[in-house]
């Protein structure tokens, strides 16, 4: 599980502002991934994730999501190109697999490790 001190600089962009709750559509368009791939990623259909990205339903699995991308784009000093750049990017940290890659096939756990011990500066 991914600290919460590592998410002080909270992205308010990626929140829906009249109810508060995390946007998936915001989300998808900040990473520059289609919604339905962000659907894939937290185990729900898309047209549901379309129509409603900010459902109460899809929050404790969005929040994995945002905690990913927030923790990157902090390792990156706020350079969100080079946090999308990393995504992208064969890790040899994941068996020589783009991260985006875990995302796309809803496997959230590996990238959350990952970030883990990029965070806590430990090895991976």
């Amino acid at each position: 599980m991914l600290a919460t001190s590592t998410f002080a600089s909270a992205d308010p962009a990626l929140f829906n502002p009249q109810s508060g709750r995390l946007d998936a559509s915001r989300i998808a368009s900040e990473i520059q991934l289609p919604v339905s791939t962000i659907a894939e990623a937290i185990g729900k259909k898309a047209p549901s994730v379309r129509k409603h990205p900010d459902a109460s339903s899809l929050q404790p699995e969005l929040r994995r999501v945002y905690r990913i991308w927030v923790a990157i784009v902090e390792l990156y000093a706020g350079n969100k190109k080079s946090a999308r750049i990393f995504l992208n990017a064969p890790n040899k940290h994941l068996e020589n697999q783009a991260p985006v890659e875990f995302i796309e096939g809803g496997d959230l756990k590996p990238l959350e490790a990952l970030v883990e011990a990029m965070t806590t500066r430990q090895p991976a």
